[in-house]
């Protein structure tokens, strides 16, 4: 299960003097606790994806400010949580598998393709890449 994964994770860090991985793991495990704590039905991949997606949006903010110090301290902890979630599709199979998709499902609208294509490959897709290639592709069409 994850969260024992991550907590034998944060022991071996712990073990070998990773300050940085045990900071990230524990900051990780501190939310799924929390989420545990309120009795609601949820998944850890869920929680975990949810943290990498702040941590995605403190780095956008300091890209914007240009702070090239804390956008390196930031990807670096995102690697870490990334660690513990599907591996993503490339660009290339995005796009294809997005077209073809798409092709054969035919939505009317970007809402509904978008809902078409994260309700198949929500845990293997990046939703802002999904959506860049939808916009393209009704753009075109």
């Amino acid at each position: 299960m994850v969260k024992e994964r991550i907590t034998k994770e944060i022991r071996d860090a712990m073990r070998s003097g990773e300050k940085l991985r045990v900071s990230v793991l524990r900051m990780v495990l501190a939310d799924i606790i929390n989420v545990e704590k309120t009795g609601k039905d949820f998944k850890h991949i869920d929680v975990i994806r949810g943290y990498a997606k702040k941590l995605k949006k403190t780095i956008e903010e300091y890209e914007r400010l240009h702070i090239q110090d804390k956008i390196m301290s930031y990807n670096e902890e995102l690697k870490i949580v990334e660690e513990f979630l599907p591996k993503q599709m490339s660009d290339e199979e995005l796009k294809k598998v997005v077209t073809e998709l798409l092709d054969s499902e035919k939505p009317g609208d970007m809402g509904m393709a978008m809902k078409i294509v994260m309700g198949k490959y929500k845990d293997i897709a990046d939703g802002k890449k999904v959506q860049a290639l939808v916009k393209e592709i009704f753009s075109k069409g």
